[in-house]
């Protein structure tokens, strides 16, 4: 019986590294290896990887609470405008269906380059701005351009998306991007943390050295072809759909499909929730509880993204496997666990407890980006990807223009006025109403996931 002993542990021992090296594979795949892909598709992914890494470190720079911590530290700006800051980034997306309309009509790569361009000289722009409270106006306005710039980046690589990657890879491929996107986010916002702490003045710095570096994913996104735009003279992709993209045009997508705009609906009142909490986070972790630059930036931004980051690829898996319906009615309950959790913990002046919220935020986060980057995609044919996804940022931009108000509003209350008696405001409670108003979104993405069961509804490539 002794005997034996020596010889399992040994076994044992001799399975550890083949099962480390077995989990080791498993990452790789999961998270770096380029998926499998037809070989055009497989040259745009390589290139796509460079951009995505060094173009996210402008992005991280320009993130509302990114920028509304450095707001409040050293602008020391009024609550109003963490609001505004935490809506930035939506009011470029109230542009995308001018963006889907523009990108019907140009090559697809040279307006990518060019918008990544103009992103690239606005985040350097921020170095020139004064610690004035007129800096403070100037930096919010730097930060509103570049979003308008992302809402155009974001409308027309999905357009790129849709005819560089096969549907049923679609997911796979773009978490992939979005991965080192968000591990590039992440890094930049954790390090920048750290360096704020020690020298807050010298912010400007962060903004040049972040300028250099997305430099690089300018030149290598410059090489991609798109699937059909290859032959010389060719028309630019979607020249042939429908003009009538201005106005209420794009609106008669709503009409036309009724699924399409039930699931517009439920998205949007999640979406109310969520914005409505960021700007709450920031103030109640930077101001109320006064926490660090590098913990404030932490918990309202970089632990959110790096836990959304590792969790990309398990998500990915599963929203190629499952119509968007079907997601996001499992999906969306992470969200209302999410706000209720940092309610408690706004309500009882708890930092670990906000980071538990936080922590719950990001594993939802992850699933989530990719669900709204391509959603639109198991309604629309693939010619009419940009307009539906030109519709869906638009309307998250109307959410974003008020949500982020309507939050710190409720929060903090307001003075009486010719229209609105004095309101206390509610406090912590704001979030767990968030929570409410999430969870009736889930329910309606429940009901909407069983009509399309029921209709037969299948995924669109």
């Amino acid at each position: 019986m002794g005997e034996g002993r020596p010889d399992r542990a040994r076994a044992s021992a001799a399975k550890s590294p083949a099962q480390a090296a077995g989990l080791f594979r498993w990452a790789f795949r999961s998270y770096l290896a380029a998926p499998e892909l037809p070989q055009d598709s497989l040259v745009s992914f390589r290139r796509e990887r460079v951009t995505d890494f060094s173009i996210a470190i402008s992005y991280a720079l320009m993130e509302g609470a990114f920028v509304g911590v450095i707001a409040d530290k050293v602008f020391h700006v009024h609550p109003m405008w963490l609001a505004f800051l935490s809506a930035a980034p939506m009011f470029g997306n109230l542009s995308s269906v001018a963006w889907a309309r523009l990108a019907q009509h140009h090559r697809k790569v040279p307006l990518v380059v060019a918008l990544q361009s103009l992103l690239v000289a606005l985040v350097a722009a921020v170095a020139l701005v004064p610690e004035t409270q007129a800096g403070g106006l100037v930096l919010v306005g730097l930060m509103v351009t570049s979003r308008l710039v992302i809402g155009g980046l974001v409308t027309v690589r999905s357009v790129v998306w849709t005819q560089n990657y096969p549907g049923e890879m679609r997911a796979r491929a773009t978490s992939r991007l979005a991965l080192l996107a968000y591990a590039s986010m992440t890094a930049t916002a954790w390090l920048a943390g750290l360096a704020l702490d020690l020298q807050p003045e010298r912010f400007g710095l962060l903004y040049v050295a972040g300028a250099a570096l997305s430099s690089v994913g300018i030149l290598a996104f410059a090489g991609i072809r798109v699937r059909g735009e290859e032959e010389r003279g060719a028309p630019p992709l979607g020249s042939d759909a429908p003009a009538a993209l201005g106005g209420l045009g794009a609106f008669l997508i709503l009409r036309d499909d009724p699924m399409f705009a039930r699931y517009l609906t439920w998205q949007f009142l999640m979406g109310v929730s969520n914005m409505m909490t960021e700007p709450i986070v920031v103030y109640v972790v930077s101001r109320e509880l006064a926490a660090s630059f590098s913990v404030s930036v932490a918990l309202t931004f970089a632990l959110p993204m790096g836990i959304g980051m590792l969790l990309l690829p398990l998500w990915a898996s599963y929203i190629d496997r499952v119509h968007i319906t079907e997601f996001r009615s499992r999906h969306s309950w992470l969200f209302v666990a999410s706000q209720a959790i940092t309610g408690i913990g706004a309500l009882l002046g708890s930092l670990p407890v906000i980071g538990l919220g936080r922590v719950v935020l990001g594993v939802a986060r992850g699933g989530g980006s990719l669900a709204w980057q391509l959603g639109h995609n198991d309604f629309a044919r693939p010619e009419r990807a940009g307009l539906y996804m030109g519709l869906h940022a638009t309307l998250t931009g109307v959410r974003g223009a008020f949500a982020p108000f309507l939050g710190i509003l409720l929060y903090l209350g307001f003075a009486e006025s010719a229209l609105l008696p004095a309101f206390g405001g509610l406090g912590g409670w704001t979030l767990l109403l968030a929570a409410a108003t999430s969870t009736l979104a889930a329910l309606g993405f429940e009901a909407l996931r069983r009509r399309v069961h029921e209709g037969g509804a299948g995924r669109e490539a």
